[in-house]
């Protein structure tokens, strides 16, 4: 009966020490119950399966322990549970018939960033002026790939 609660508690120790690395870290809490499963194995076969028994789990329970440590060192281990999504997406950029020079009006109020019309196209721009009202209008000074650089137009 006591091999079989020193069994437990040391599967429960290590899941309770992998928890804390993989689901909890930081939090310490289960890091220090899962340490504290594994010395209470410890003492139990010390003190209910005698010295040689107790020598033999304690030993036991360190190459496991070097063992997972060398396991999750590994690179592969990690591959597997890391994300291997890549983002290619990219911005909406600003329309390619758009040149400096052109004239723009306002859909919203610039302060200092907001969408402006050219042409057919809206774009996101932002004002070098500060804030812009609506409907005002506005000379691209600067096309850059997200967002066109404003300034009010000077009748």
């Amino acid at each position: 009966m006591e091999w079989l609660i020193l069994i437990v508690l040391v599967i429960v120790g290590f899941a309770l020490i992998l928890l804390e690395f993989l689901v909890f870290p930081g939090v310490n809490v289960v890091g220090i119950i899962g340490f504290a499963c594994v010395a209470v194995a410890v003492y139990i076969a010390y003190t209910s399966l005698g010295r040689v028994a107790g020598h033999l789990s304690l030993l036991g329970i360190a190459v496991a322990g070097f063992a997972a440590t060398f396991y999750a060192l590994r690179a592969k281990t990690w591959k597997r549970l890391q994300l291997e999504a890549r983002i290619d997406s990219t911005v909406e950029g600003v329309d390619e018939q758009v040149r400096e020079g052109d004239i723009a009006v306002c859909l919203g109020r610039l302060a200092p960033m907001g969408k402006v019309r050219v042409g057919d196209a809206i774009m996101e721009a932002q004002s070098l002026d500060g804030y812009v009202d609506a409907n005002s209008e506005v000379v691209i000074v600067k096309v850059l790939k997200s967002k066109v650089i404003v300034k009010l137009k000077t009748k």
